[in-house]
């Protein structure tokens, strides 16, 4: 048999079966599926906050060009300003413990009185009054209770 040919099928095996190594040794490493990063984890629960609040401007501008009365203005933007309250709490809860996940992290919104009942708070950045128990987040602008 000759050499050339046997230095061929090997070259060729080379060519051909390198690449599935070079791929499979290169991302054995990174075990989470977000990179090496730890702040990468932080980036689908930033962007469904970005969503959340665009959705909430749109809300918002429905109801200022006079498509939505108030009642249904609150009722719409609720769901979104809870949802955001759970993103904030899970985004805040991260950044103080990275290590641990899924268990609910508290912040007390400051805006109970002493008999218990909830009155509402003026969002530091429009203004805006928000009679919504709870509500962490401005109905209006977006922006957050605890900034």
């Amino acid at each position: 048999m000759d050499f050339l040919l046997v230095f061929y099928y090997l070259l060729f095996g080379l060519i051909l079966f390198l690449p599935f190594f070079i791929f499979y040794y290169r991302f054995k490493e990174d075990v989470s599926p977000f990179g090496k990063d730890e702040s990468e984890m932080l980036k689908p629960l930033l962007q469904k906050k970005r969503n959340l609040l665009d959705s909430l401007k749109d809300v918002r501008s429905d109801f200022d060009s006079g498509k939505l009365s108030e009642e249904e203005f609150q009722s719409q933007s609720i769901p979104y300003i809870e949802e955001l309250d759970e993103i904030e709490s899970a985004i805040t809860e991260s950044k103080i413990n990275p290590k641990q996940k899924n268990s609910k992290l508290t912040v007390a919104t400051g805006n109970q009185t002493e008999s218990g009942k909830f009155a509402p708070w003026k969002c530091h950045s429009c203004g805006f009054s928000i009679p919504i128990p709870n509500a962490k987040f401005c109905p209006n602008c977006g922006a957050s209770m605890l900034a």
